[in-house]
């Protein structure tokens, strides 16, 4: 099978800065926007205040829009709407990636209207990616589209972010190495010769090794409130080095077998509490045992442990299924709209299923004593 590749690298624009969002008066302004529509969630809202400047004293209309908590077909319809209905030039999402991933796909869809993009939280890179990832309603995961357009801008405010909640971050670091187990084989396998695919390697390979050196410290650094450099580099690295792996490597760096285990356990309502990074943590886990890599999941050991992700179906507040269970959830990571199937072992039902039941045991021998 030849893979698509078309590099869609980075945000037209990117600040990160001290006073970033001081910048966003000017920025629409010389986007020639007069009237945008401003999606955000009530927390994202409350901190990132005191930050933002009055855009109405600078002439720009401002339609205030409350996320309703999904990234799903009906909140995306609802932006649509009101972007057309209110003529509006551009759309700002401000919050984290369902917020972002709704803002995306709503200032595609409308047709291909600006997009502004204010994280505040360091929790993936869907700041960065020309990608949303939808859900039902329900929470339940249906599946991803990557859009032609790239956003417009992205300014992050690492004041806002310092100060968004921890165990997010964290999830934004089990995230970010997963872009590493998951594009590797592909890559490696590639088919052709390309620097796109080069540049897309290191940044992969920077998902994993800035962690490994720097997340242990950084995170006890944003407990205590401090804006240090560990700090900056791995949120940095949360959202752009991670883009940047499917940014310039496109189908040789999707995502596969890690995220489809993130997609699979979905279907538990019991998991919906979970962040997405802390289940993909869980689904590289099972990659690993899928493709037998034994000593890297015993290098990954402490670095779990120190940041407290999930080892066992327990750890996913998913103790007690029975087989059957179990053998559901690797039948949903093997629908056919799985990113599995872009994995180059070929896995099927019982791939998976094998590889939870190992990991389980796996994680026995390994608890802590």
């Amino acid at each position: 099978m030849t893979l698509q590749l078309v590099s869609r690298i980075a945000p037209q624009e990117y600040v990160s800065e001290i006073g970033a969002y001081n910048r966003l008066a000017s920025a629409l302004k010389d986007r020639f926007i007069k009237r945008v529509l401003f999606l955000h969630g009530t927390k994202s809202m409350m901190k990132a205040v005191p930050f933002l400047p009055d855009l109405s004293e600078e002439g720009i209309e401002v339609v205030d829009v409350l996320f309703n908590g999904e990234c799903s077909n009906n909140e995306i319809d609802r932006m649509i709407d009101i972007l057309k209905n209110k003529q509006l030039d551009a759309i700002i999402g401000l919050g984290g990636g369902k917020v972002l991933d709704t803002a995306k796909a709503a200032g595609y869809k409308a047709g291909a209207v600006p997009v502004i993009l204010l994280p505040t939280m360091a929790s993936n890179c869907a700041a960065w990616s020309c990608l949303s990832v939808l859900y039902k309603d329900n929470g339940e995961c249906i599946g991803h589209e990557i859009y032609p357009q790239q956003t417009s801008l992205v300014l992050v405010e690492p004041r806002v972010i310092l100060d968004s909640p921890v165990d997010y971050f964290v999830a934004g670091v089990a995230d970010t190495i997963a872009k590493w187990y998951e594009s590797d084989l592909l890559l490696q396998q590639a088919d052709r010769k390309s620097i796109a695919l080069f540049f897309s390697r290191e940044a992969a390979r920077q998902c994993l090794e800035i962690p490994l050196a720097h997340a242990e410290k950084a995170i006890q650094d944003m407990k205590q409130g401090k804006l240090s450099e560990d700090w900056v580099q791995v949120m940095e690295t949360n959202i752009m080095a991670s883009g940047l792996v499917g940014g310039f490597g496109d189908e040789y760096a999707r995502a596969t077998a890690a995220h489809a285990v993130h997609d699979a356990l979905t279907i538990r309502p019991e998991t919906h509490h979970l962040l997405h990074g802390i289940k993909v943590s869980y689904g590289i886990l099972v990659e690993l045992m899928i493709e037998k890599k034994y000593e890297e999941m015993n290098r990954l050991l402490p670095f779990y442990r120190a940041l407290n992700l999930p080892l066992s179906l327990s750890d996913l507040s998913l103790s007690g299924l029975s087989n059957t269970e179990i053998r559901e959830i690797a039948v949903s990571a093997l629908k056919p709209t799985s990113l599995i199937h872009m994995h180059p072992m070929k896995c099927t039902v019982d791939t998976v299923y094998d590889a939870i039941i190992g990991l389980e045991e796996w994680a026995r021998q390994n608890s802590v004593k």
